[in-house]
């Protein structure tokens, strides 16, 4: 159901990885920034594992 939400397609021809949505808005994150740290929190259970 949420892979629905992001389109693969338009990923790879606009350069860029969906990391979520609200509503009209997108969060993205571009390759060339793939080599800085970053946080993933969140309580247990909720996928931060799965999403790395």
């Amino acid at each position: 159901m949420v892979y629905a939400l992001f389109s693969e397609e338009k990923m790879l021809k606009e350069n860029y990885i969906l990391l979520g949505k609200a509503g009209d808005k997108e969060i993205r994150l571009l390759p060339n920034m793939l080599n800085r740290h970053g946080l993933i929190a969140g309580a247990s259970g909720t996928g931060k594992t799965v999403t790395l």
